[in-house]
């Protein structure tokens, strides 16, 4: 059962401390969370199309708990982290001491709320954080969009209505994958003998807000397990200019940074400018990037546009697609997937 929180009760109001599954290797790790007051979102399957516009709302609605100061014990080392104005607390930081072998890939470690600017909050074991730590037997990492890769968003629908009504209107449970996805990654995360234990890791450009609903998708549909790294929607963002950071680069950066020796495999859409920031990364990261697959939604001019940028760039590894089916036959081709 996904249990991403757990609750403090503090006079009328509860807390939430919200960790998001973060990263690691042998030397440093990457973990993200936040502190919210509980709107009281369910938590479990609902078919109310009214709850699910509420809860809706409520994740939008979402109120934050700045210079909430936590604990967090993982790995047998302890680091503080404080809450900055939206909530969010971030660490990025070299291990204390190295974490012991592994029995599987995650790392667990709990998250303790220590002082909170709302009155009454007492020192609470909060919940429990995870990070990924990636075998020693990965062939290769996938790095995956979400939205039209994933799961079924609807972002090219007309107006986009079919998208705002899955969006505010429907429960994780009752979303549906892009067809074959589900398969193909279990494939992908199984690799070429289907024994490797390659990490997964999803990169949208949806906010954090909505992190439950993605995860618990994820969970109901079979999706390998992996970080989930969102966009933060803050007060920063409202600079303009060519300067402001592009929230997927720099979470493929910090990915690929991280595991230095892995290659990996990536995938897109053609609803957003998937291929742009892979190309660019295959370029960046020269000879780390085995392939990248880009899922046409809709024949636009933006899809227009991507096929003749991958043609443009021939030296990589690139596909446009239209089917799981065919990613699958040329994974096969170049050994990511198994034959059988």
């Amino acid at each position: 059962m996904f249990r991403p929180f757990s609750k403090i009760r503090i006079a009328h109001d509860p807390i939430m401390v919200v960790p998001y599954r973060g990263f690691a290797n042998a030397e440093r790790f990457f973990l993200k969370g936040r502190v919210l007051e509980d709107e009281g979102i369910s938590k479990g399957t609902n078919e109310s199309r009214l709850r699910n516009l509420m809860d809706s709302y409520r994740r939008f609605e979402s109120d934050e708990v700045a210079g909430a100061k936590l604990s967090i014990q993982i790995a047998g080392n302890e680091y503080l982290a404080e809450t900055d104005k939206e909530g969010f607390f971030s660490l990025n930081l070299p291990w204390h001491s190295p974490p012991e072998p592994l029995e599987n890939q995650w790392i667990s470690g709990k998250v303790k709320l220590l002082e909170s600017p709302a009155k009454g909050v007492h020192p609470v074991e909060a919940c429990t954080a995870e990070l990924l730590f990636p075998s020693k037997n990965a062939s290769f990492g996938i790095i995956s969009d979400i939205d039209d890769t994933v799961l079924q968003t609807h972002v090219t629908s007309r107006f986009k209505l079919k998208m705002m009504y899955a969006t505010l209107f429907k429960a994780s449970h009752q979303r549906l994958p892009m067809e074959g996805s589900p398969d193909l990654l279990r494939a992908l995360e199984r690799g070429h003998d289907r024994l490797r234990e390659n990490p997964i890791f999803y990169v949208s450009d949806s906010p954090w807000n909505i992190y439950d609903l993605l995860a618990r998708f994820m969970e109901v549909h079979l999706l390998p397990k992996g970080p989930i790294l969102l966009r933060d929607y803050g007060t920063h963002m409202l600079k303009r200019g060519s300067n402001r950071p592009i929230h997927k680069i720099e979470a493929f950066r910090q990915i690929m940074g991280m595991y230095p020796d892995l290659p990996f495999v990536m995938l897109g859409d053609t609803a957003s400018k998937d291929a742009d920031y892979y190309l660019q990364m295959a370029e960046e990261f020269d000879g780390r990037v085995l392939a990248i697959y880009i899922r046409q939604t809709r024949d636009n001019e933006n899809a227009r546009r991507i096929a003749k940028l991958i043609e443009a760039n021939s030296h990589i590894a690139a596909v446009r697609v239209n089917t799981a089916a065919e990613i699958w036959t040329d994974a096969r081709t170049r050994g990511l997937v198994s034959n059988q």
